[in-house]
């Protein structure tokens, strides 16, 4: 079994702009997924199912749904740091200002490659803001609360997601072939690139004695 951590974490500096990355890098993720209309990640079907219901922008839900997230990791004593509380509003304000200004075309054959960028983004952006462990996602919070508690990154994924997209689907929101990749693929994707990408970082992700890499 490989081990995450360095002898010393990068610099806090390197770190936090790193975070930043993320933040914007999930932001303009989730807006050409959205703009793609192949269906989104989970939270993002919850997302705009809910901006439906409720007649609000998208990144605008998007803060009310990570707060949920955030309760719930709060609950498996996984308790947000400043790095989450701010990319959580950051990320919708990303969106809001993004989404608009993304092509919004109708040929499939311009359609796939954005929602591939799309996946991209989001799991390269996904990867290193939690190993920045400066503000791990909400979302990501919970999966790493229930890891702590010996639960695999896959399982503790697949039932996260799957619940989202279950009431988001339920409120109208956008499903498609996107989100099936998303919800099938992320739990494995994760538990590769997270290793790897903390041990870059010089960070420990996990409080016991559970493994990413399982």
């Amino acid at each position: 079994m490989s081990t995450l951590a360095r002898t010393e974490p990068r610099p806090f500096a390197f770190r936090a702009t790193a975070l930043l990355l993320a933040i914007v890098g999930v932001g303009c993720g989730i807006s050409v997924m959205v703009s793609a209309r192949l269906g989104v990640a989970p939270a993002d079907v919850l997302a705009t199912g809910g901006a439906k219901q409720l007649d609000i922008a998208v990144g605008t839900m998007g803060w009310i749904s990570g707060a949920i997230f955030t309760l719930l990791a709060l609950l498996v004593r996984r308790p947000p740091s400043w790095g989450t509380l701010i990319g959580g509003v950051l990320v919708g304000q990303v969106v809001n200002l993004v989404i608009d200004r993304i092509p919004d075309p109708d040929p499939l054959v311009a359609r796939v490659p954005m929602m591939l960028l799309g996946l991209a983004l989001l799991y390269g952006s996904i990867s290193v803001g939690v190993a920045t462990t400066l503000g791990t996602g909400p979302m990501e919070l919970l999966m790493l609360g229930l890891v702590d508690k010996g639960v695999s990154v896959q399982v503790a994924r697949w039932g996260i997601e799957a619940t989202t997209v279950t009431l988001g689907f339920l409120f109208g929101g956008q499903v498609g072939v996107g989100t099936v990749i998303f919800v099938v693929s992320t739990g494995p994707v994760l538990a590769r690139t997270l290793p790897p990408v903390a041990r870059f970082m010089g960070t420990q992700l996990l409080r016991a004695s559970a493994a990413l890499d399982a």
